[in-house]
């Protein structure tokens, strides 16, 4: 596995200057806050290659930006190498160094310049973030089922955001993590993402465990966190509790069969853009079939071979 090698000090800059915390980075790149402090602090400088590209994302820079610059010498003359300095050569060497300093100087105060005019542009207001969970009324054992959770503000800044879940009750959970891999959470889903013209939205997936006796249930509880210090540990609202029983939870009136409105309705609310991690196949067979059954034994969903009486 390649390396490569990091310099603390800009890292530590570009984070101080997004007002990010060591916590915000440890949770993109997948370490401890112990870690991104020893790479600030160059106790480590030579890390994992995957890792200095989480932190570059994380950052919003280009990796080239976070390595260690090498300095090549300039190449010397014979009279150089000897320790002889040509009269003409000290005389050029003075004015690089005056005019060095100069273009130093000049940038600093550009530098200083253009972040006063960007602090006075920043808006003052804090941003108002809503975070709503959205979960089926019921779920069955050892079958996932979905949590969306939506988030909006009134801003089209792209403010990045951290979202802390925790389940009680018989149940794991799985999902995407910060760098996209699908990752097992067991009671405690995490994800952090960026709001794009005020948005975002996080689904991961919940496995009610097959062993699951009698009608018990699957609560739920989170908080969001975002920098900048503008919002800082509010509540995720909305659904919290899910039942589990032996019916679909796209199966919204229990009667097993799935319809074309329940099927419509699961799509339009647990889908999102791109890969959302949902075994809809699963449940499109179901709603093909017309009626399903419930194996105790196997805690699966079956065909039914018969239909069902009705009510």
């Amino acid at each position: 596995m390649s390396s490569v090698n990091i310099d603390g000090s800009k890292i530590k800059t570009l984070r101080e200057q997004q007002e990010l915390t060591q916590l915000y980075l440890a949770t993109v790149v997948g370490v401890t806050t112990d870690t991104i402090s020893r790479w600030e602090n160059r106790h480590y400088q030579s890390i994992k290659r995957e890792n200095a590209e989480r932190l570059a994302q994380a950052l919003e820079v280009a990796l080239e930006e976070l390595l260690e610059k090498v300095e090549v010498e300039p190449e010397q003359s014979y009279e150089q190498q000897q320790g002889q300095t040509p009269p003409s050569a000290a005389g050029t060497a003075k004015l690089q160094r005056f005019f060095s300093v100069k273009r130093v100087g000049m940038a600093l105060l550009a530098v200083s310049l253009l972040t006063g005019a960007l602090w006075l542009l920043l808006p003052s207001k804090n941003i108002r973030i809503t975070c709503k969970r959205i979960v089926p009324e019921h779920a069955a054992p050892n079958v996932p089922f979905p949590v969306v959770i939506r988030i909006k503000a009134d801003t089209d800044q792209k403010v990045p955001i951290l979202i802390r879940e925790e389940l009680i009750g018989d149940g794991q959970a799985r999902g995407r993590g910060p760098a996209g891999e699908i990752k097992d959470f067991g009671k405690s889903p995490r994800w952090i993402g960026t709001l794009h013209n005020g948005q975002a939205q996080f689904i991961y997936l919940v496995t009610p465990i097959k062993n699951s006796k009698g009608e018990t249930s699957i609560l739920f509880s989170g908080e969001i966190t975002s920098h900048k210090g503008r919002k800082t540990g509010s509540k995720v609202e909305g659904a919290a509790t899910v039942r589990v029983a032996p019916y679909h939870w796209a199966d919204g009136d229990q009667d097993y069969r799935i319809s074309d409105n329940e099927i419509l309705i699961a799509y339009e609310t647990y889908s999102s853009p791109g890969e959302s991690g949902i075994d809809f196949s699963a449940l499109e067979r179901l709603w093909l079939a017309g009626r399903y059954t419930w194996g105790e034994a196997t805690a699966s969903f079956e065909i039914a071979n018969t239909p069902l009486p009705e009510e």
